[in-house]
């Protein structure tokens, strides 16, 4: 893993994964023009903005990234293909609702933001009894809570009821599914109490569910279950979603030569969160994988082995497309990626840090890691990894900032799946050294 130099006060710049993913390239105040990647950026934000806002699998504006990556590759040469797959949508429609009821009539809704739902929760408005679910709260410092992980913490649930739970050691989904099981109409998740675990919270099951699930912070989860036991309050749960399957699709490119032999994957993923536009991430990512693709065919190599280069969909769903291309995969091409790009990793990595070394650009190298994308589809299974990473929602440390420059404790970008994550959101001059690192890189491991 590679850290690249930061531009800005709390931001940083873009990453790049040879194998599977490139990452999230973050706005400076400098616009050196790269017109090669910028205008693909440029084109994925006019498709945003004509589609709702976003770019998100199973839309329409994913469906126009889609075509719009297939013609460029196409007008240049590469062979093209697109790989379809299924997926499990899910949309919220409203923000959902909390209502306490006491018995003596009196309502406490909760408030905006106080209550996130759960992705792939079900939709339904349901009333009921509100009953905790082995939350053990009386304990004087919060320890790590197995509320809801097994069956037998609902001996005493009363059917019909809208389950209580502490998040905690098992997955959301095995929590669900018990409460389920159990006759619950509803679940509200209250976060763990320890560490950094306190907020109001969302999450993912990673199958749908029948019945609303949202989550809430320790202390409203605290208070909550307080007015269950000694006020018998019932609660009115209402989550407005859509939860169906749709299909999506990979965009993939190879190279004309070298059919046989060794394959080189470049990858981004194309999709966005349903929130917004995804310029940053993973429109920057995309753009300087499509115009390294663009510039690879202008130049003559001494291509010994073909490239491929993959425009993932669904990646906000899961990493859905870079799974469904690895599963789909004989051993013989598995094989081919293993053995062939295992001893140019050393090459990858070399080049990335030549160049940005060579134009006095901060570098800090890390061994060894998962990105947190579409590259773990593929180290799942073997394949190596190798790129360079800036991060995203996270803060910013105080290490990170003495080396790279910045502000500890702010974001590395503040617009991270979030509506503000436009055009504006991009350093221009940042994205074009990612281009040319990754480019060179590239022009390395296909002449050797």
């Amino acid at each position: 893993m590679l850290l690249s130099k930061t531009v800005r006060a709390g931001w940083s710049i873009a990453a790049v994964l040879l194998v599977a993913t490139l990452g999230r390239i973050a706005r400076a105040d400098n616009t050196a023009a790269n017109e090669g990647a910028f205008q693909h950026l440029r084109a994925l934000q006019d498709i945003a903005s004509a589609s709702g806002g976003n770019r998100a699998a199973g839309t329409s504006g994913y469906d126009r990234s889609a075509e719009y990556v297939a013609e460029r590759l196409k007008e240049a040469g590469y062979v093209v293909r697109l790989e379809e797959f299924e997926f499990p949508f899910f949309e919220e429609r409203a923000p959902p609702v909390l209502v306490t009821r006491t018995p003596g009539g009196a309502q406490m809704p909760a408030s905006a933001g106080a209550v996130r739902t759960l992705v792939n929760s079900g939709s339904g408005d349901v009333t009921g009894p509100l009953r905790s679910v082995n939350l053990r709260l009386d304990a004087e410092s919060p320890m790590a809570s197995t509320s809801g992980c097994e069956t037998v913490d609902f001996q005493d649930f009363e059917p019909g009821s809208v389950a209580l739970i502490r998040r905690g050691t098992c997955p959301f989904q095995t929590k669900v599914e018990n409460a389920v099981a159990a006759g619950a109409i509803g679940v509200v998740i209250m976060n763990e109490g320890t560490d950094r675990r306190t907020e109001a919270f969302s999450g993912t099951l990673r199958q749908p569910v029948a019945i609303p699930v949202v989550g809430i912070s320790y202390e409203h989860g605290h208070s909550l279950d307080i007015a269950g036991r000694t006020d018998r309050a019932t609660v009115r749960l209402a989550v407005n979603a859509v939860t169906e399957k749709r299909r999506s699709r990979n965009v993939l490119a190879d190279t004309p030569a070298g059919s046989h032999g060794s394959l080189i994957v470049v990858g981004a993923h194309l999709d966005s969160v349903l929130e917004g536009p995804g310029i940053n991430d993973n429109g920057s990512g995309a753009a300087a994988v499509l115009e390294a693709a663009l510039r690879l065919v202008r130049e003559p190599t001494r291509a010994r082995g073909r490239v491929r280069f993959a425009f993932w969909g669904a990646e906000e769903q899961g990493l859905v497309g870079s799974r469904q291309h690895v599963d789909s995969l004989s051993e013989d091409d598995r094989r081919h990626i293993v053995l062939y790009i295992n001893p140019l990793v050393a090459i990858a990595r070399r080049e990335l840090v030549a160049d940005f070394r060579q134009h006095s650009l901060t570098v800090e190298e890390r061994a060894g890691g998962r990105y947190g994308s579409d590259d773990i589809s593929f180290s799942e299974k073997g394949i190596p990894t190798v790129g360079l990473y800036t991060g995203a929602s996270g803060l910013k440390s105080e290490s990170q900032a003495a080396v790279f420059g910045g502000v500890a404790g702010r974001p590395y970008d503040s617009c991270y799946h979030r509506a503000c994550d436009t055009i504006d959101n991009v350093n221009r001059e940042v994205l074009e050294q990612n281009t040319r690192a990754l480019l060179r890189a590239l022009d390395a491991l296909v002449s050797e």
